[in-house]
């Protein structure tokens, strides 16, 4: 089914330090605003151009939807991620961001869905074949291939993947990251608040889009979370969604 028009909308590679550099100007108490200028004054001679239109203005408007002003669905995902940010390990650091990435970019969540998927099933991926799904849902558009190569390249800086021996693959990290219960948690509701319904609980434990993280759920603790909740389905299975209060759709 092709046609879909969303928005792709994350179409630059990220680094790591650009997102540490974003969301932690905000933990620090900066404005969106006075962080905005701080992320543009970084990408100075880093990333090439000096208009919104150039790469550097595009590259600055994925990370601006990502922490400093991202969609109404994600701002309260994005204020718990700053608090868990500053006691993050480096490789934790790397959940926490990914987390906003899945509940401000359908996009991602898509191909990193893809990604785990067949990783699971054949230990690598291709680009061209990620590429070819990606159409089925999102339609033909000459923005698409680039879109995803520059997320899987951002994945292989980021150390969720790994290249492969042939030009065009990629395998997995050599071991998937554990998570505490927070940010298993955290990663959840990205995954949630993009997809705007609930997931199987027994899926979500070893979701495809989250193929980079081991997750650790308390479901005594998701019970008490302010913005999810567990209800049982009439087939018997359990299923998380976001409270209806806090459901706002992208």
């Amino acid at each position: 089914m092709a046609g879909k028009q969303r928005t792709i909308g994350m179409d630059r590679p990220l680094q790591l330090d650009w997102l540490d550099a974003a969301a932690g100007r905000l933990a620090a108490g900066d404005t969106p605003k006075i962080a905005r200028k701080h992320v543009w004054d970084m990408l100075e001679g880093v990333v090439a151009g000096s208009t919104p239109y150039t790469a550097r203005g595009k590259t600055l408007t994925v990370l601006g939807r990502v922490w400093l002003t991202p969609p109404a669905p994600a701002m309260a995902l994005r204020d718990s991620a700053l608090k868990l940010l500053a006691q993050a390990s480096a490789e934790e650091r790397l959940a926490v961001h990914w987390a906003m990435l899945s509940s401000t970019y359908p996009f991602f969540v898509d191909v990193a869905g893809l990604i785990g998927k067949s990783l699971g099933l054949n230990g690598d991926v291709a680009l061209a074949q990620l590429t070819r799904r990606l159409v089925d849902t999102w339609g033909d558009r000459s923005t698409l291939r680039p879109a995803a190569q520059r997320i899987m390249r951002s994945m292989v800086q980021w150390g969720a993947l790994r290249e492969g021996k042939v030009r065009g693959t990629f395998i997995p990290a050599i071991r998937r990251i554990r998570v505490p219960t927070q940010l298993g948690e955290l990663l959840v509701e990205g995954l949630l608040v993009s997809q705007g319904s609930g997931i199987a609980l027994d899926q979500l434990r070893a979701h495809p889009a989250i193929f980079p993280f081991v997750l650790h759920l308390d479901i005594n603790r998701v019970r008490q979370h302010p913005r999810l909740r567990i209800s049982r389905q009439g087939d018997g299975a359990d299923y998380i969604e976001c409270r209806p209060e806090s459901r706002v759709l992208l």
